[in-house]
């Protein structure tokens, strides 16, 4: 299976795909936020940013355009859905779908989630009516499509808010905790501290905290720590960028501030992790 609409114009693109096609489709769906779905028995194994995923039965991971994703062990009961912010932009319609810094860009680098029977059979019949939609080539498409896309996002969303947080809390709370991870996103290489970010959102540092400590597995601390963590390893593994220049792109003037914090948090100065790998 492998269906993909796109809007030359606009350079719009959405595409279903499952199998063996997964991997060339990848090629192509580099600047995409992605969802990838085990409807198989057995794990699928991946790797995501270099770090190796289990990808169990009924489990759907998300991952977005920062990442290199890599899929390792047999994929023929995989599914993926694959779309680009022309086609549907999760900033612009955070309000319409609320995935914003949690199935995406959140505290957790690639959210994966547990679909139980109920859930199974409900996206199931959304990714029936995607194929369906996909060979309907009329002036109603794009829109199809995109409603079909927002509804498969909003029930991941609704699973993501029980699996991926601590507990429910009320909804200003999740808001509060998705803009913080949001706004990390956005500012991580050149803030650093918990303050800073509490003064973007109005917020103390302690009432930030304290909302995390509620309903967050990790503190706000940890979220803008990995996130540095993670793009140094991006960095590190696929760039040939010199060690001194990604200390100083992540914020760091001093090469010695940067292998630091770096060794600090995976035990390896940056040039032995890069080393490693090879």
């Amino acid at each position: 299976m492998h269906y993909t609409y796109s809007e030359k114009k606009i350079g719009s693109s959405f595409t279903l795909v499952s199998g063996n096609n997964i991997s060339a489709a990848l090629e192509t769906a580099t600047k995409d936020l992605k969802f990838f779905w085990n409807q198989g028995s057995k794990e699928v194994k991946m790797k995501v940013n270099h770090l190796p995923i289990s990808l169990m039965p009924n489990q759907i991971a998300c991952t977005n355009y920062n990442q290199e994703v890599m899929l390792i062990s047999d994929r023929t009961e995989l599914v993926a859905l694959f779309f680009n912010r022309e086609f549907y932009c999760i900033h612009t319609y955070d309000q319409e779908v609320s995935c914003n810094g949690l199935l995406f860009f959140g505290s957790d680098p690639t959210a994966i989630l547990q679909l139980d029977s109920d859930e199974k059979e409900k996206l199931s019949m959304l990714i029936h009516v995607l194929q369906q939609e996909f060979i309907i080539h009329d002036s109603n498409q794009e829109e199809m499509l995109r409603i079909l896309l927002k509804r498969f996002i909003i029930r991941l969303t609704r699973l993501g808010r029980r699996q991926l947080l601590k507990s429910s809390g009320k909804q200003d709370e999740i808001d509060l905790i998705r803009s913080f991870n949001v706004l990390v996103e956005e500012h991580f290489k050149e803030k650093k501290t918990v303050a800073e970010y509490a003064e973007l959102l109005f917020k103390s540092p302690k009432t930030l905290s304290n909302v995390f400590s509620k309903i967050s597995k990790t503190s706000p601390l940890q979220i803008i720590h990995e996130r540095i963590v993670t793009e140094a390893k991006r960095l590190l593994l696929f760039t040939d960028m010199p060690i001194k220049s990604i200390g100083y792109d992540l914020g760091y003037e001093e090469y010695s501030q940067f292998s630091k914090f770096f060794k600090k948090a995976v035990g390896l100065s940056p040039g032995e992790f890069r080393e490693s790998k090879e």
